[in-house]
């Protein structure tokens, strides 16, 4: 339980340093370079991604596998849970005459519920042990059993 704390805890902390890295690299392509807001925010988009996956493999789950087995999975997830997001945003604002404010807040809450929960449970997962012998696996016999055998 305590892991799991730590770990939403740390989640929640890369969420706000990626928010702010490319929030930052949205305002400076804007800024400095002059790109519309529509790449603008894409390329912030991917920052952010960017910074979170490196500090939540890292840092949060501490996740030492090939980048090549968890990077796919973290993209997938990302993208199932901004369509999460996006659902809710729009249900809530078309269908229930929602405020959009509040149905942005809900619909970021959902992402980062859902998001930690694919992390944690399907992009940085430990693999299950593994059997590296080809020989079936030892039976271990209980005490005395093997020596009543041999008399």
């Amino acid at each position: 339980m305590i892991a799991l704390l730590r770990q939403s805890l740390r989640f929640a902390a890369v969420g706000v340093m990626n928010t702010a890295a490319g929030l930052g690299a949205i305002y400076a392509a804007m800024f400095f370079f002059h790109i519309g807001p529509a790449l603008a925010n894409a390329c912030g988009y991917v920052i952010g991604l960017t910074v979170s996956f490196a500090l939540n493999r890292v840092w949060t789950f501490n996740h030492d596998r090939p980048i090549t087995l968890s990077l796919p999975k973290f993209l997938l997830a990302a993208g199932l849970c901004y369509t999460i997001n996006l659902g809710a945003t729009l249900t809530t604002i078309s269908c229930f005459s929602g405020n959009p404010y509040l149905a942005q807040l809900l619909g970021v809450g959902l992402y980062a519920v859902t998001m930690f929960s694919a992390c944690r449970w399907f992009v940085f997962t430990s693999p299950q042990a593994e059997t590296t012998s080809s020989e079936p696996p030892t039976l271990i016999a209980p005490a005395g059993l093997l020596e009543r055998g041999r008399n």
